[in-house]
């Protein structure tokens, strides 16, 4: 792959990576015949997340990688590849910096060099070269209908940015209540908190409010806010609307955005099913796990609205695993109070001493104390330096008679 930046390009490329490193800890880069596509997925695999960059949003570009050990043309092939987030970051730190400085920049994917090559050409014939070390991997996809969700309505990103600002910064999921003629946003409380020792936050948007407004379907669905603000910090810098599409309870959300001719992302959210359901469903698991398994797969067959299913097309038999519709949000929270699950393992202690054959009878005595063990040391200096000890052996000088 190859690929050529304008200094305008890479500054939407910069906010797209920042985007994208909000919400999962690995970069997964996948050209195509129709540009170039980024995705992600968080470790919870509750948030799946997509940039589609086009053609014209290049100055030049080339989906395959040339096989720069030996140059043959047959043998080129498109390389699908991720590499961690920490590195790629590592290059686009600074967007400010990259606005002023860069004018052009080439991304290149050699084969059989496992790099991905990234040249900055910068102001005053400055030129900064990176070489970042990849894992090739298989593409990961999550199926979705657009067209196939109830309810859509669309907005300007600064108008759901300035909506948020109500919630606290500690607020980590949001419930969103469809009406006909409005929204209701509420920060969600779990049952086993003492609502008399959480703030609750509510607000109504009016109809009125959004550029478009299709509700079909009265419902309420609740979803993590981390992934929501890092899609509004990208949409609002670049003056995006934004476009949410709802189905109901369990069923993930997706919002979407889209410059024309130029770019578009897609980000699936997981919601949290019905506290019945949820109470339901492990009671079930505990009771019997496998019968549990088999009434999952069953009910999600039945489903006629969009299923995404987050897969690896190596291997689609693991999709069940992954799959976003029954797949709820990160319950853990990042708070003093949680108990991290290192904590529920036995620790086993390291034994001082190796383990003894019981036929020994051998008791291991404490050391003793200082005042003891520094007597016992310099006792040997009160002793003579020779000791008599009965020796055979061959006397050459005999002692003499007398003591003359």
């Amino acid at each position: 792959m190859k690929c050529l930046l304008d200094a305008t390009s890479v500054k939407v490329l910069a906010r797209a990576i920042h985007c994208l490193a909000k919400i999962g800890d690995e970069l997964h880069i996948e050209p195509t015949e129709n540009g170039l596509t980024l995705k992600t997925v968080n470790a919870s695999k509750s948030a799946y997340s997509a940039f589609n960059f086009h053609l014209p949003f290049f100055l030049d570009f080339c989906h395959t990688s040339e096989n720069t050990v030996q140059a043959d043309p047959d043998e080129d092939t498109v390389i699908k590849c991720k590499l961690p987030m920490k590195s790629i970051l590592s290059v686009f730190r600074s967007i400010g910096s990259l606005d002023k400085s860069v004018e052009t920049c080439n991304i290149t994917l050699p084969l059989l060099e496992a790099l991905l090559i990234i040249e900055f050409k910068c102001k005053h014939g400055i030129i900064k070269h990176f070489n970042l070390r990849y894992f090739e991997c298989e593409s990961v996809e999550a199926e979705f209908c657009k067209s196939g969700y109830a309810s859509k309505f669309s907005c300007s990103s600064r108008f759901y940015s300035e909506t948020l600002l109500s919630f606290h910064s500690s607020t980590q999921e949001v419930t969103w209540s469809l009406a006909m003629d409005q929204v209701h946003l509420s920060n969600h409380i779990d049952d086993e908190v003492d609502p008399s020792k959480c703030v609750r936050t509510e607000v109504t948007l009016a109809k009125d409010e959004f550029v478009d407004f299709n509700v079909a379907l009265c419902t309420q669905v609740t979803f993590c806010l981390k992934e929501l603000r890092a899609i509004l910090a990208f949409a609002e810098a670049l003056k995006l609307d934004l476009d949410c599409r709802m189905e109901g309870a369990g069923q993930p959300v997706l919002f979407s955005l889209e410059k024309t001719d130029l770019y578009s992302a897609d980000f699936l959210l997981a919601t949290l099913t019905p506290a019945l359901d949820s109470s339901a469903t492990s009671s079930r698991t505990i009771n019997n796990p496998k019968k549990n398994d088999v009434s999952t797969q069953s009910d999600a067959s039945k489903h006629s609205s969009p299923v995404p299913i987050l897969r690896n097309k190596a291997d689609s038999r693991t999709a069940s695993c992954a799959n976003l519709q029954t797949t709820l949000m990160a319950n853990v929270p990042e708070s003093p109070c949680h108990t991290p699950r290192l904590n529920t393992l036995s620790l086993i202690e390291p034994q001082l001493f190796p383990a003894m054959e019981d036929n020994l009878d051998f008791e291991m005595q404490p050391p003793p104390p200082k005042r003891a063990r520094a007597r016992y040391i310099f006792q040997n200096c009160l002793k003579a330096t020779q000791e008599v000890r009965e020796i055979r052996c061959e006397v050459f000088a005999p002692d003499s008679e007398g003591d003359e």
